[in-house]
């Protein structure tokens, strides 16, 4: 089994070091993996009375349903695309630190259609037209204070997938931790209700399972220059997500 670990970059630091009040947990990326996790962690009992936790599986359900439209007074287009992606791993104790590793991330399901007005006929593309899917990643998790907060990205899409030449980003979910900082758009500043801030107390993981649901409603519209022209683009998209964390102890 061939892991990275990118400890001295993720490395706990001081409150007086590089990152005041934040502290990144070190995160180990399971690149070639098993189906099952080494021997010596297999689960245990579900509460043992002495010892805590030293492992967790983790697994984080995230969907979404959204919309776009790109109108420029004569062509115009509109899309709708729904989707369901799994995240599984796991998080383990390394003296101070902790290490995640990924065992899988798979998109459940995906739909998509896109209508393109172009004449007086409509052109429609289905699922299967379109040339990109939404994938999913989990950056890492940091700790702030007492909370543990989850970085994660949905990467973006390009559309109309009708007309390239006219075709815009398509952002799709993240968490607040996130706030796809190379985006021109602020994520993070055009959720419109609920919260994308995927947090939860640090003692909870060790308390038992944790299992807590997270939405919120997102759009953003905006005026953007093409040649000669000036298009009106829109897009929005409801989210919710499920965390699950299932704490598990070595057999002694």
């Amino acid at each position: 089994m061939e892991i990275y670990r990118a400890g001295s970059i993720m490395r706990v630091w001081p409150k007086a070091a590089l990152f005041p009040r934040r502290f990144f947990l070190s995160v180990a990326v399971l690149l070639s993996f098993s189906p099952n996790p080494p021997s010596a962690y297999l689960p245990g009992p579900a509460h043992p009375p002495q010892h805590p936790p030293q492992r967790w599986e983790v697994s984080v359900d995230l969907k979404t349903d959204g919309d776009y439209r790109l109108d420029e007074g004569g062509p115009n287009f509109r899309g709708h695309y729904s989707f369901a992606i799994r995240w599984t791993g796991w998080l383990e104790k390394d003296d101070h630190d902790y290490l995640l590793y990924r065992l899988d991330s798979r998109l459940c399901e995906w739909e998509a259609q896109e209508i393109a007005s172009l004449t007086e006929q409509e052109r429609v593309l289905t699922t299967n037209d379109f040339q990109e899917r939404p994938t999913f990643a989990l950056k890492y998790i940091i700790r702030e204070g007492e909370d543990l907060l989850l970085d994660f990205i949905v990467d973006r899409l390009a559309v109309p997938q009708a007309s390239p030449e006219d075709a815009f980003p398509l952002l799709l979910p993240s968490s607040e931790q996130n706030g796809q900082r190379e985006s021109e758009v602020d994520y993070n500043a055009c959720v419109i209700k609920g919260s994308n801030r995927v947090e939860l107390p640090e003692s909870a993981i060790y308390a038992g399972p944790v299992a807590k649901t997270y939405a919120w409603s997102w759009k953003h519209q905006q005026w953007l220059p093409k040649e000669r022209r000036t298009v009106f683009t829109s897009q929005s998209h409801k989210v919710e997500v499920q965390l699950s964390i299932i704490p598990r102890f070595s057999r002694s």
